[in-house]
Parts: C-alpha cells; structure tokens; sequence
C-alpha cells in the first residue's frame, strides 16, 4: 500500500493525499466510489490524527483532505505508515510523475517554476528544485553573525553577544528569499585560538565550506584595516557588517540598524538577491 502528497510540503489550509483505500482508515465505512465523506482519519490503533474529507475516486484509491500545517502533515505521515503504507507513488498516478514532483518541492517558488515549465529542464541545479539550499555564514569573530542570521530567519535563533568565541556550533535556521527557502547556518567565528572548543568550532567551519552551496563571509565594515585576519576565500560572497557605524560603508553591506533611506530589510532582500544570484535562483513572483 502506497500513499502520496498531491500538494507540496508547504503550511497551508488544506493538503491532499491519494492513498490505497482500506478498511479502519477513518472511523466511519469507506464512501461509495465518486462520493466524498466528512470522517475522521484515524491511526492503526483507532485514535483520531486529523479530521477530514474522504473522496472515493475508483474502487481502490483515495483521495484524503487534511488539514495542511506541518505538525499535522508530519501526524498523518506517521499515522498512515502504522497502517502499513509506504510513501510513493500509487498505482493510479503512475504516468503522473507531475504530481510528484509538485508534492516533493521544496519551496513555494519551487512548484511556481515546475507549474510554469511542465517537463523543462530548469537553468539552475535540479536538485533545488526538492531540496533547500544550504548557506553558512563565516567570518572574524564579533563580525556579526549570529546578529545576521536572527535578522534574517526572523527569530533570537542564535546567542549575541560582545564576548568573542561566543558561538562554537553550527547554527541551523530557515529564511525565504522570493519565495525560496534558505537552509541557514551560522559559525563560529575565525581567529586564532588556543581554547578547544573554539578551534572544534572553527574545524566545522571548515568541513561545513565542503557541502555548502553558498558561503556568505561577513566581514567587518573596516576590513581593509584587518587585511590578514581571517580572509574570505576566493568564491565566497562578502558582505560587509556593521555598516551602520562606519562613515562610509563598503558595498555590498548590512546592518539589523540600516542605513540612511535604506532599512535592515531593505539590505536584507539585498543581501537574499545576491544570494539566489549565486546560485542561479530566478526571482519568481506569485501568480
């Protein structure tokens, strides 16, 4: 028995499933072909997870509306799979990879590309299509990072503090940028150290480069003032931090306080710009 999203892995008010119809799925009998039922959709042990509409679109399928927040998706998931269901693609929608492909996309502008070009081969790496890329955040020490990534995941995700070495673990948060979900890590900070935990911290930077699609090096407004001190490598993006308490920010640049006629969200969207630019991201507006 197999069962398959139709609608993508994004909060919503209503998702739908095709599923194999079987007897003890919903605590009601099974509605007649061609016929919806309002019922409860309930675990291999009776319990309700979700209340629902069950359409009976052929003697052996299903077609299920859930309600569509994660918390609940992630129920039903469980719920069908205690019944003995497998994810994949049922029978009845085999020759319809369509509807598939729309169900693992990753991000809201991931379906709106997929629905504007069918079976096109997208300019960017196909693999963004169902997985979210990755960005680190590296940079010296009190350059601002973690201030970065809660600024731009819109949550205190990471500690900020004054003191330097504060962060010493890859930091995972989410943004959206155009409609693309971000995977985001903040680092720890690059210095030389003789504290283990810090140089630990540093080491994942290192090995976090390797499967990062983008790096994003924060480095501070007087850079050019600490040429040596844990340089960007070559193919990293480099912003500028702190922009606010220079008289003169370098460019590209940002601050949680903004600048004159231009507020931290306006660098932000920025900043997210040039990062679907790296990876070859196109801006796709909502229908």
């Amino acid at each position: 028995m197999q069962y398959c999203w139709l609608t993508p892995p994004e909060p919503a008010a209503i998702a739908i499933i095709r599923c194999t119809a079987i007897d003890g799925l919903l605590d009601r009998p099974l509605p007649a072909l061609g016929r919806a039922r309002h019922a409860f959709l309930c675990d291999a042990e009776g319990a309700v997870v979700d209340e629902v509409v069950a359409l009976r679109i052929s003697e052996s399928d299903l077609e299920i509306m859930t309600h569509g927040g994660v918390g609940m998706r992630a129920a039903i998931d469980h719920g069908l799979q205690a019944h003995g269901f497998t994810a994949g693609i049922p029978d009845s929608l085999i020759g319809e990879k369509r509807w598939a492909t729309l169900a693992a996309a990753s991000s809201p502008a991931a379906v709106r590309w997929l629905l504007r070009h069918a079976d096109g081969e997208p300019p960017f790496r196909r693999e963004f299509l169902h997985r979210s890329p990755v960005v680190l955040i590296t940079g010296p020490v009190n350059a601002g990072k973690s201030t970065l990534l809660n600024a731009w995941c819109g949550r205190d995700r990471a500690i900020v503090s004054d003191l330097p070495g504060t962060t010493r673990d890859l930091i995972a948060a989410e943004t959206m940028v155009a409609g693309w979900r971000l995977r985001l890590f903040d680092s720890a900070g690059l210095r030389a150290s003789g504290d283990a935990l810090e140089s630990a911290g540093q080491a994942l930077v290192a090995q976090a480069r390797g499967w990062a699609d983008v790096v994003v090096y924060l480095a501070p407004s007087d850079a050019e003032s600490r040429a040596g001190e844990s340089e960007a490598l070559p193919g990293d993006l480099v912003i500028h931090g702190k922009a606010d308490v220079v008289a003169a920010p370098l460019a590209p640049c940002w601050s949680v306080r903004g600048l004159p006629g231009r507020t931290a969200e306006h660098l932000l969207a920025d900043l997210g710009r040039l990062v679907l630019d790296r990876l070859g991201l196109p801006l796709m507006d909502a229908d």
